[in-house]
């Protein structure tokens, strides 16, 4: 026992060495290090009920924290927690408050963090009703009016801080009526605006959309929409047909007492326009035929365009096939050797056509020894079109010329009387 005690302090000494000497050891395999970690979120406790930070966001902190490189590896900026403390902060005036970041691995130490304090503003959020306005964009059309919109629901919840509910003036929607003839029912988005007519931002509220009704009505004394009739007389050219009319603007308004409009027909027509001997499309400016107590509103004439049309017909005609671009030295054989040819254009051109107007060939560029199909070339005249081909292939057999043989001289014997 005696000698037990005597070697105890010996003992001790060699254990606080192994373990200084695996201290080492291991500090000196995995040694310490600082890094920082970035853009650490702020949460906020305590934060009075009914309020919102009126200005900036909350606040981001960078940490630098220190712990061995392999516990560094692993760590994450979501490991930290930073927060700040709203319990003591006033409604409305905007106050300093500290930050304090901790770490959820005890392993890890918090050498510093930036900032260490931020500025909060806190309201109070609170909610007001509002009336919808709606703005009436555009004009209906001639001879209607519109009445004054209806708006479903009549007003608007908005909500969010004081001091921003304290911007809103008017809560506002626009409709665009233009050109309308019938009643416009839609859906309008609505906004919060200030004095100045500007969005309010930092505000919600509900609904975001209205239903909105405008209804538009006839006006006494105006007939509208009443179709403008072209009074076209007379045939184009021989050769040539009448093609589509068309007439801008299609459609007028009248105006006048509304027994003699409720006796007019649905439509009206224009002063004659003669299309006699017309060969191309025709344009004219003319008044409308209407009783002389009634009106066209907006307007004094109408331009009415009429399309004058050849009047088309095909032929058919038989055509000697032409080869081109044969190689030197090379013979083609065709089959067949022509073909038929569908022509479509105007009468007075098909009519005179002769074989010489058209010209069919085969390009036989770069064509090999062999045999080939190839698609014939068709070259007709102005204003004529070719519908078709037939046959539409050519089967085209190329091989080398025969070389000529060779011709003897005989001699001629000549005799003396």
């Amino acid at each position: 026992m005696r000698q037990l005690l005597n070697n105890l302090s010996s003992i001790v000494l060699a254990l606080l060495l192994a373990v200084t000497v695996w201290i080492a050891a291991t500090l000196q395999a995995d040694p310490f290090a600082v890094r920082e970690y970035a853009a650490v979120p702020v949460a906020l406790l305590n934060q009075p009920e009914n309020t919102a930070l009126f200005e900036g966001d909350t606040a981001r902190v960078n940490v630098d924290a220190r712990a061995q490189q392999s516990v560094l590896a692993e760590l994450k900026a979501s490991d930290f927690v930073a927060t700040m403390d709203l319990s003591n902060v006033e409604l409305g005036v905007s106050a300093s408050v500290p930050i304090s970041v901790t770490c959820s691995l005890e392993a890890v130490r918090i050498e510093a963090y930036d900032p260490q304090q931020a500025t909060v503003h806190l309201e109070e959020l609170g909610t007001i009703t509002m009336p919808i306005e709606i703005e009436v964009e555009g004009e209906v059309a001639t001879g209607y009016f519109s009445s004054l919109p209806v708006v479903d629901p009549e007003e608007v919840a908005v909500y969010g801080p004081l001091p921003y509910l304290g911007n809103v003036a008017s809560v506002m929607g626009l409709v665009n009526v233009e050109g309308a003839r019938e009643n416009v029912l839609e859906n309008v988005s609505i906004t919060p605006r200030n004095s100045e007519g500007r969005l309010v931002a930092g505000v919600e509220w509900d609904p975001e959309q209205i239903e909105v009704s405008i209804r538009v009505r006839r006006r006494v004394g105006y007939k509208p929409d009443v179709e403008v009739v072209p009074d076209v007389r007379g045939d184009p050219a021989p050769g040539y047909r009448r093609g589509s009319v068309l007439v801008e603007p299609s459609t007028v308004t009248l105006a006048g007492p509304s027994q003699v409009l409720n006796d007019l027909p649905g439509f009206v027509e224009t002063l004659p326009i003669s299309i006699t001997g017309a060969i191309a499309d025709l344009t004219e400016r003319t008044p409308l035929t209407v009783p002389t107590n009634v009106v066209v509103v907006g307007i004094d004439f109408v331009t009415v365009t009429v399309e004058i049309l050849p009047i088309l017909s095909s032929r058919t005609m038989t055509s000697v096939v032409e080869i081109r671009n044969l190689a030197q030295g090379r013979q083609a054989t065709l089959s067949p050797p022509e073909v038929d040819v569908i022509l479509e254009g105007p009468d007075a051109l098909v009519t005179e056509l002769t074989p010489e107007d058209i010209q069919v060939f085969l390009n036989l560029f770069g064509l090999e020894l062999g045999v080939h199909r190839v698609e014939p070339v068709v070259l007709a005249a102005e204003g004529i079109s070719v519908v078709s081909v037939i046959p539409e292939t050519i089967e085209v057999g190329i091989t080398m010329q025969p070389t000529p043989s060779p011709t003897s001289t005989l001699p001629v014997e000549t005799r003396t009387p």
